[in-house]
């Protein structure tokens, strides 16, 4: 096995070593999440969203389901807390449900078809997020214009299995747009786990946060000069991490945000994280909230200490990193919140576990 390079300190706390990979897949990985009921899910530059069993020899050889529901590529991945289901968005923005236990389709929705509220325009998705406790769902896309759509059923219609051709399902709820008042693309969106704040960053540099039950901008945060790739809550909702193609991760105290949503520059952000050589494509925080993993198109993997707003450790790897995910704590394994994975353009998922939880 290969043993994570750690540049300032080597502990059990900091040292991982890699575990396995699964096989080379046709594509590009572009996508992947952990649920708290221990799968991993991979999105893929052929339109595949698979579900694999970490736990299972298997996970070396074949997933558990291969959905191919997406008719592009697959831009993002969303998830409920409870690990039930799974939204995944697609190049040509169609927004598939998933029903992950069963691997079944319960709502797919064409957002470039689709007309949300009584005198807009069709919005299509680039990415997408399913609410933590299953109220809703959001999108954003082409312009950093945002809708939000409540969720109806949540079952498959008679009939149709893991490809059928389900229509809205779910998916086919009230809906709004929200104007967050920019011109540019929408390029990552992420509800709060406690799901009462939702964040969508943009390609002018922007990372924008609005109340989810009045669904009003709460702050607005400019510290970036490029587009914002990827960003992430912690687990306890306060903090508010992005990546960007200016190579910096900036973390926020949501809680000093503006509340008149006309945050200016740097407001709210307590520090600035320098280390990628190039666009930072994905961050994730563990779930204790001490650690935070990236990944970027300099081929590096780093995991930074929160508490020293500093690079603890890098691993380069052989491609650009799109995939980021940290095991749930809630997973119900000894080595819960204490395994990563990530994946990219070398089209496998590699895991990696804490040196003392193995």
């Amino acid at each position: 096995m290969k043993e994570w390079e750690n540049e300032q300190m080597r502990n059990d706390s900091l040292s991982y070593l890699q575990q396995e990979s699964t096989p080379l897949l046709p594509d590009s990985i572009w996508a992947l999440k952990w649920t708290s009921t221990n799968k991993l899910l991979s999105g893929s530059a052929d339109g595949h969203l698979r579900i694999w069993d970490p736990t299972e020899s298997e996970l070396s050889t074949k997933p558990i389901y291969d959905l191919t529901s997406n008719p592009l590529a697959i831009s993002s991945i969303s998830i409920t807390e409870d690990g039930k289901y799974a939204l995944s968005t697609s190049l040509d923005g169609t927004v598939v449900l998933i029903d992950i236990e069963n691997g079944e389709v319960v709502g797919k929705v064409e957002t470039g078809r689709e007309v949300v509220g009584e005198g807009e325009k069709e919005l299509p998705a680039f990415t997408s997020a399913i609410h933590p406790q299953n109220k809703c769902w959001a999108w954003s896309g082409r312009s950093s214009k945002l809708a939000i759509r409540s969720i109806d059923q949540l079952s498959p219609q008679e009939g149709e299995g893991v490809n059928g051709n389900t229509t809205r399902g779910g998916l086919g709820g009230n809906g709004k747009i929200v104007d967050t008042g920019k011109g540019k693309f929408g390029m990552d969106l992420q509800f709060s786990p406690d799901g009462q704040s939702l964040a969508l960053s943009t390609e002018q540099g922007q990372v924008i946060v609005l109340d989810v039950e009045t669904q009003s901008i709460v702050a607005t945060y400019t510290s970036h000069n490029k587009a914002v790739r990827t960003i992430t809550w912690s687990s306890d909702s306060q903090w508010l991490y992005s990546g960007s193609d200016d190579h910096l991760i900036v973390l926020y105290d949501v809680r000093a945000g503006s509340t008149s949503g006309s945050g200016g520059k740097g407001e709210g952000a307590v520090a600035m994280m320098q280390g990628h050589q190039s666009w930072v494509l994905k961050v994730d925080a563990s779930p204790d909230g001490k650690l935070l993993g990236s990944g970027g198109a300099d081929s590096m993997i780093k995991l930074w200490d929160v508490g020293q707003r500093s690079c603890v450790s890098t691993s380069t790897g052989t491609s650009e990193i799109w995939g980021f995910a940290w095991q749930p704590a809630a997973s119900d394994t000894f080595a819960a919140g204490k395994q990563f994975a990530v994946a990219g353009d070398d089209k496998a998922i590699t895991l990696f576990r804490a040196a003392g939880s193995v």
